[in-house]
């Protein structure tokens, strides 16, 4: 019997099986660079990467795909599977089963996320299955290509950005003290769609873009509503896939349309100063938690609540308030990704790596600040990959 697909262990390297649509798994679209809404079988395989598809996406396959072989799954019986009324995943396993047994193999690497059922019926057959526990790192080193895609979604995202801020300069302070644009109460449902419908003109796709205004900003992820105010903290956290390279980009920006209250303000000048130290400490060799930790020491030495143990001021205050989240995450075909900038980056950083730096401070009863940029890790430290000014008053 083969080793469970649960199993925690990640075997040796060798073969690699992928299953699955290139849309939600970003390990098949890297390898593959295929892009498909339904599933198909990958192996990769003593220099080659063997593409199973069916018919209608054969030929597109073998223009698009890098794949150094593209196979139709008739070879393999797929009709007369069909015929013979073996349908699903029963009809998938017998396919994969016997492309391994024709290259020999009876054991190969799986990634966590591949079908239980499928793994249930290879194990069945007599064949082992590992986890490869290091698939994610394949994506952190960006070839040049890559940094072209994440750049120009970055700039997409910055025009969106800039077309949000130039709607909070157009709108008008009422008495008191909403904002109305055109004749309307200016809301974070509006500002968001200001922004989201600019990134799909541009060719890219975003989710639950953060909007969030006053004391809603003291929720990281809130993505916010309701009217916007003058002299308040709007956090804009923007992060769109394109929809054609599949590449994401993650900006946030806090501003204030007039000036915001002095604890705001400081807030955002700790945070700034904290973001500087932070991009300043990337480099190769240096993990992603010692950069954390810089980060962290300056908010904390300005007066600020981390997480690190020891820094709470009031440990017996039950308000999580000050810095309360990782500085950063890397950022390639998924937004979060290795390496973490964090209390868990353990990993140096390298050569190629795309991350984050995005610190933050909230209080419930004010609202918070964060300010993100990525960045591309070079030999010679960093390079920012993000333009837009910080600019706390617009």
């Amino acid at each position: 019997m083969g080793q469970p697909v649960g199993n925690a262990a990640s075997g040796p390297a060798g073969p690699l099986l992928l299953y699955g649509d290139s849309y939600r798994y970003p390990d098949i679209y890297h390898l593959t660079r295929f892009l498909a809404p339904d599933a198909f079988i990958t192996l990769e395989h003593g220099g080659e990467i063997v593409l199973l598809t069916n018919s209608l996406e054969q030929g597109r396959a073998e223009k698009e795909s890098r794949a150094t072989r593209v196979r139709n799954v008739d070879e393999l019986g797929q009709r007369e599977l069909s015929d013979q009324g073996v349908f699903g995943d029963a009809a998938t396993a017998t396919i994969i089963e016997r492309l391994l047994l024709e290259q020999g193999l009876t054991r190969c690497a799986v990634p966590r996320y591949f079908p239980l059922a499928l793994a249930d019926l290879l194990r069945a057959h007599g064949l082992t299955l590992v986890i490869d526990t290091e698939l994610d790192e394949r994506r952190r080193t960006k070839r040049p290509d890559e940094i072209e895609a994440l750049e120009a979604t970055q700039r997409a995202t910055e025009e969106a950005w800039e077309l949000g801020v130039a709607a909070l300069r157009r709108a008008q302070i009422r008495a008191d003290g909403l904002l109305v644009l055109d004749g309307e109460v200016f809301t974070a449902e509006r500002l968001r769609a200001v922004i989201e419908a600019a990134l799909l003109e541009r060719g890219c796709l975003a989710e639950s873009t953060i909007v969030a205004p006053g004391t809603q900003a003291a929720d990281p992820h809130l993505i916010g509503s309701g009217p916007l105010r003058a002299c308040e903290p709007i956090v804009m956290d923007i992060f769109p896939q394109d929809k054609r390279t599949r590449y994401y980009a993650d900006m946030t920006r806090t501003v204030a349309r007039g000036a915001p209250s002095p604890e705001i303000t400081r807030m955002y000048d700790v945070v700034r100063r904290a973001q500087d130290a932070g991009i300043a400490a990337l480099r190769p060799g240096i993990t992603g938690r010692e950069v954390h930790e810089q980060v962290e020491d300056i908010i904390f030495d300005a007066g600020y609540d981390t997480l690190r143990p020891g820094q709470k001021r009031r440990p017996d205050d039950p308000v999580v308030r000050g810095f309360i989240h990782g500085t950063g995450h890397g950022v390639g075909l998924e937004i979060h990704e290795s390496p973490s900038i964090g209390r868990s980056g353990s990993k140096p950083l390298q050569v190629g790596d795309v991350v984050t730096v995005e610190p933050g401070i909230y209080d419930p009863s004010v609202g918070g600040v964060r300010l993100e940029d990525m960045l591309l890790i070079t030999e010679a430290g960093s390079r920012d990959l993000t333009r837009a000014p910080r600019q706390l008053v617009i």
